[in-house]
Parts: C-alpha cells; sequence; structure tokens
C-alpha cells in the first residue's frame, strides 16, 4: 500500500472517532442540561410553595 494510501486511511478513521466523540459529548451536554432544568423547576416550586399567598383564602370577619 502506498503511503498516500494509508496516510488517508488513517486520516478517514481518525475523523470517525472524533465524530463519534462529538456525538457522546452532544449527548453529555444534553443530559447535563435536562438535570440542570429539572433542579431548576424544582428549587422554583420549592420556592414558590413556600411563599404567602396573595389573597387570603379565608374572608376577614369585621
Amino acid at each position: 500500500m502506498s503511503p498516500a494510501g494509508s496516510l488517508a486511511r488513517f486520516l478517514g478513521d481518525a475523523r470517525a472517532v472524533v465524530r463519534s466523540d462529538e456525538r457522546l459529548i452532544l449527548l453529555f451536554l444534553l443530559l447535563l442540561s435536562v438535570a440542570a432544568l429539572a433542579v431548576f423547576l424544582y428549587y422554583t416550586d420549592l420556592i414558590l410553595d413556600g411563599l404567602p399567598d396573595v389573597l387570603p383564602t379565608a374572608s376577614p370577619r369585621p
């Protein structure tokens, strides 16, 4: 096999590896963003539930 052919084959294999690594990185970032969104929504709900009601549920008596 010629040196140019083996170099082209090596570069083709290297590109395939980089693509799969990029897919794994994108998948990791996607899962990380979903987890961050879940934590954000959980704590937002927790904070909003802890706030007092704006309108009282019982009417005041004179």
